[in-house]
């Protein structure tokens, strides 16, 4: 069983009853005045817990995770034979960037980043109208004050120029604000609040904010500066960055996938996660860690021992798997080729043949001549736990790595000129691969681009990193037309703009 302290137990029950993840009008705590809850420091904690549970909608895969993979190159989800996966060819249009401001998958992202602010909000209202006092009140404060610049960092991420508030009484429709206006707001935000913090992931505060998961956020506001407000933030992006290699505690792990396992609550490498439990977190349908099932061919769950369904739909691109080197370690998180179960006995398909998966896949949406089955590896990047029951894996999502402070560091070096400084930095991290250390020469930037996308496969940032590297457009096995520049934002969904009349959509989509 998982080492979770006692009072985030009691968070992953809250989120059993925290709405669904397009139900987020609803509040669920307003039977419980916050005059007559806010009675001690445990009940203050138990109350900011809730954002940390209602941060299990991310991986959904009609969410953030799912929606963000698929109109990358690292992952596909391809109408198979059978026509399984059509969904109104949904994830057609995420991989070949056609979506538009109807889609409700873009409204439930939407939803969830909004949902969440509103949360942050709600929840430094009732701080602030409680007369109830102790120590640890402003690191309190201050852990909700950093995920609401971490709801809104996204926001401007995905959507651009977004509604603005920050009171929750404020019942007027939000303005619109320019993403230096965030830029700037998110900023100063985490610059203001990191202090009071803890320095790193302890038994005592897993899953919470900390002063290394601030500082990585702020590095990633910076790396991406240059795209989201035109200003080059190098200098910036290595100071944030050796703040969280400073505190010393924080450490590459030997084994690549440690970081991945069914607990890995231990991992000295992992900044900030999402919290997963198989028994909390599986009461909503929204709500759970399902890996297993969006990837996996059925005939698979004899390998593991899973008992619950599988989808067999997601997989990676065949460029994308064609990225790594047959002797880098990191290659083993796809499962590719023949499938056995666990007896060692081959996977039978029906048509007899042994289940084999192959990186090509025949096409993304084509009724006449569909993807076939075994078509695309899949992800075994976070352990299967044998006998896996239900739709909820036991993992906890990794959000944030020290691999990644490494890389961002090195990568504003290389920016910079300074390939040689940057070479200790990459080589650090890639040294449990079983490839040869980098030289200053190598490290270009397309092989720093690849580099990330080989260390860092679904773990959500290689929508960022395509469109900083100037990859986002490009064509593609499955993707053959180049897409139009202003896809690097998604739309501002038709029904959000229909309730704020103060919303102008982003250049190149109607309603």
């Amino acid at each position: 069983m998982k080492k979770i302290v006692s009072i985030l137990s009691t968070i992953f029950l809250l989120s059993a009853i925290l709405s669904s993840c397009t139900d987020l009008e609803e509040n669920p705590y307003s039977s419980i005045p916050s005059n007559e809850f806010f009675n001690n420091e445990e009940e203050f904690l138990m109350s900011a817990g809730r954002i940390y549970a209602y941060l299990v909608r991310y991986t959904c895969y009609r969410c953030i995770w799912g929606t963000i993979s698929v109109s990358t190159d690292e992952a596909v989800s391809p109408l198979r034979e059978g026509n399984q996966w059509v969904d109104d060819g949904v994830w057609r249009d995420m991989h070949a960037h056609t979506w538009n401001s109807q889609m409700q998958d873009l409204q439930t992202i939407w939803e969830f980043l909004f949902g969440g602010i509103s949360l942050c909000n709600q929840i430094l209202y009732e701080f602030d109208q409680s007369s109830v006092d102790f120590e640890a009140k402003p690191s309190l404060v201050a852990e909700v004050l950093v995920m609401r610049a971490w709801f809104y960092l996204n926001a401007m991420d995905l959507f651009g120029n977004v509604p603005f508030t920050t009171d929750f009484s404020d019942t007027s429709l939000p303005r619109q604000v320019d993403r230096k206006f965030l830029f700037s707001f998110i900023e100063q935000q985490i610059k203001d609040n990191v202090g009071l913090l803890q320095d790193v992931p302890t038994a005592s505060n897993y899953g919470r904010v900390t002063k290394a998961m601030a500082y990585t956020t702020l590095a990633k506001l910076y790396i991406n500066a240059q795209e989201w407000i035109g200003e080059a933030k190098w200098d910036e992006t290595i100071a944030a960055c050796d703040q969280v290699i400073g505190f010393g505690q924080l450490e590459i792990e030997p084994d690549y996938f440690s970081n991945f396992k069914v607990d890995n609550t231990s991992s000295k490498e992992n900044i900030f996660v999402i919290l997963y439990d198989k028994v909390y977190t599986s009461q909503n349908w929204w709500h759970v860690f399902r890996f297993h099932q969006l990837t996996l061919n059925s005939l698979s769950q004899q390998t593991y021992g899973i008992l619950d369904f599988c989808w067999n739909g997601f997989a990676a691109t065949e460029s994308f798997y064609n990225k790594y080197d047959p002797k880098d370690i990191r290659r083993r998180q796809w499962l590719a080729g023949p499938q056995y179960d666990m007896s060692g006995n081959p996977l039978l398909m029906q048509n007899g043949q042994q289940l084999d998966y192959t990186p090509h896949i025949t096409s993304l949406f084509d009724f006449s001549n569909p993807a076939k089955s075994n078509e695309g590896v899949r992800s075994a990047k976070y352990e299967y736990a044998n006998g896996l029951q239900g739709e909820c894996m036991d993992n906890d999502y990794v959000v944030y790595r020290y691999a990644d402070v490494l890389m961002m560091k090195g990568e504003a070096l290389v920016r910079q000129g300074h390939a040689d400084l940057a070479v200790p930095l990459f080589n650090e991290v890639r040294r449990r691969t079983g490839l040869e250390d980098y030289k200053a020469a190598d490290l270009t930037l397309d092989e720093i681009y690849d580099e990330r996308g080989r260390e860092f496969a679904w773990e959500g940032l290689r929508r960022q990193d395509m469109i900083r590297f100037g990859k986002w457009s490009e064509a593609r096995d499955l993707k053959p037309a180049v897409s139009p520049a202003y896809t690097k934002l998604y739309p501002i969904p038709a029904n959000i703009r229909k309730t704020n009349t103060n919303l102008k959509q982003n250049d190149g989509y109607t309603d």
